[in-house]
């Protein structure tokens, strides 16, 4: 992100805008600032002379900002400061404002809305979106430009601004009334990472600002419900219909199967023993797919157990994961990869694997437009993958469903 602000205000230079709303950045930096010291990462990761080029950075970003400066501008000069420390589970965002999915949908609320000074100043270029949209309609399914669903609900055009390494996506269509065409939907900014993406954006229903750090931008897909137009199939997202989810199944003589959809403490205590148990009395076969595609996360009194059970169990292990497997649902995959002769397919995990949220304070800055959510969690040995994730073995193709995939992969190896 270190080069979002220049890039911004091309854009800006290239497409008029409203006005923003301003704020005293100041302040919040040094807000942010201090309680980034307080971070499991910061404490890691700055030390020595990294602390103190930390500082030199502080510095000079808190040079650049002012005590009344545009509300976007100053998120992404904070931004940079938050991305100095390797850690995606810290979170810096705007504050919701105070309305609802619901209110969304309402005429009237809609309404009153589209006459205040949020709708009318919220940064819209000023561009032929016919026009747009016939350049953007051509282009293939693995390009980036283009034109995108957001669920059911909107669409959106991804196209390069002037500058090579970035884009930005603008709302095209939306029946959702918070929104209006031509109003900014995201800025993206290409990273040395292939496919990866520093993206600043605003929240699908709330409008509020968000930021995903080395952000995977593949096959179609650039964030879950947001998929190019014309994308078929989405292979690469598990389907939650085919099997349920802590359940042994079986597929054929020589293959078994787990979905497991997520580790969180709350409500997955019972179907983690009657799992284990189920490993122990009818893992019977030779091979065992675990799937965690789609898996952000959660405990490790959740998985551990899972994990020493297939261990003990001495089966062949094929793992697979996607870009949305984060956290512990990582930390799993690579207990997973650490019994011999396992195998990783699928896609890149997310990233956000050495550290973590126990407590999950969040604290508002003094403007009050954003608010931050330091990691009280570390977990060092998975350093080496934050941020970048855990690279799979083999990649498998977005064309046909992943699990006939692996099948046929096992069934290559046994050959």
């Amino acid at each position: 992100m270190k080069n979002l602000i220049t890039i911004l205000a091309v854009l800006f230079i290239s497409f008029p805008i409203a006005a923003q709303t301003t704020c005293d950045c100041k302040a919040d930096l040094e807000f942010v600032y201090n309680q980034m010291q307080n971070m499991a990462s910061y404490k890691s990761q700055i030390k020595g002379e990294l602390e103190a080029s930390f500082k030199v950075e502080y510095q000079k970003i808190s040079e650049k900002v002012t005590n009344n400066m545009d509300k976007l501008d100053c998120y992404v000069a904070i931004g940079q400061l938050v991305d100095l420390v390797k850690d995606k589970h810290a979170m810096l965002y705007e504050v919701r404002p105070d309305y609802t999915l619901d209110d969304a949908l309402d005429s009237n609320f809609v309404k009153q809305y589209q006459v205040s000074e949020d709708f009318k100043n919220f940064p819209t270029v000023d561009i032929d979106l016919e026009a747009l949209r016939l350049r953007l309609e051509s282009k293939p399914v693995n390009d980036i430009e283009g034109i995108y669903n957001v669920g059911s609900s909107m669409e959106v055009g991804v196209y390069r601004t002037e500058k090579a390494d970035s884009l930005v996506a603008v709302m095209l269509t939306s029946k959702l009334g918070v929104w209006a065409p031509g109003q900014i939907f995201m800025y993206l900014t290409a990273t040395e990472l292939p496919n990866r993406y520093d993206i600043t954006a605003y929240g699908q229903v709330h409008k509020n600002l968000l930021s995903y750090k080395a952000h995977l931008v593949s096959n179609g897909i650039l964030m879950s419900n947001v998929t190019k137009e014309g994308l078929k199939e989405n292979f690469v997202h598990v389907d939650k219909k085919a099997h349920e989810a802590y359940k042994l199944h079986t597929l054929n003589d020589n293959v078994q199967y787990i979905w497991l959809n997520s580790f969180s403490r709350f409500g997955n205590a019972d179907k983690r023993d009657a799992l284990v148990k189920q490993i122990k009395n009818e893992l019977n076969a030779e091979n065992l797919i675990v799937d965690l595609r789609n898996n952000g996360g959660g405990a490790s009194k959740i998985s551990l157990p899972i994990v020493k059970a297939i261990r003990k169990s001495g089966v062949k292990v094929f793992v697979l994961t996607n870009f949305d497997s984060g956290s512990n649902a990582e930390q799993t995959t690579v207990r997973l990869k650490n019994i011999k002769s396992t195998v990783h397919l699928g896609q890149t995990t997310y990233g956000a694997i050495a550290y973590g949220l126990n407590y999950g304070y969040t604290y508002t800055s003094p403007s009050g437009f954003f608010s931050f959510t330091p990691t009280d969690m570390r977990f060092n040995h998975f350093l080496k993958y934050e941020v970048t994730g855990v690279a799979p073995d083999i990649t498998l193709s977005p064309d046909s469903d992943w699990i006939q995939q692996t099948i046929d992969y096992i069934n290559t190896q046994r050959l």
